[in-house]
């Protein structure tokens, strides 16, 4: 029982600190600045690093990535749909 909650804690980490911009775990952003809700691949500490991309843009560079990785056509879709709920995409 304690390795399936530590695997919950480790999976819930994962998924409350993503990129507001592409949806990356930011624990895998070798670069990261601390404090910075943006992964270094989409944010440089001053601006985004493609400020014209749209979401349609992000999404299909995410499925691009997934694809290229072989993720399950489920977690694709997740992603697709997660993007537009991350704070550089949500339209208040």
């Amino acid at each position: 029982m304690h390795i399936f909650l530590k695997a919950i804690k480790h999976y819930y980490k994962k998924e409350i600190s993503r990129c507001q911009s592409c949806s990356m775990p930011l624990i895998y952003d070798k670069q990261h600045l601390g404090g910075n809700i943006y992964c270094s691949y989409c944010h440089d500490g001053e601006s985004f690093i493609n400020n014209g991309m749209t979401l349609g843009d992000m999404q299909q560079k995410v499925d691009h990535l997934l694809r290229s990785r072989h993720s399950h056509i489920i977690i694709r879709i997740y992603i697709y749909l997660r993007l537009a709920t991350l704070k550089r995409w949500r339209k208040l």
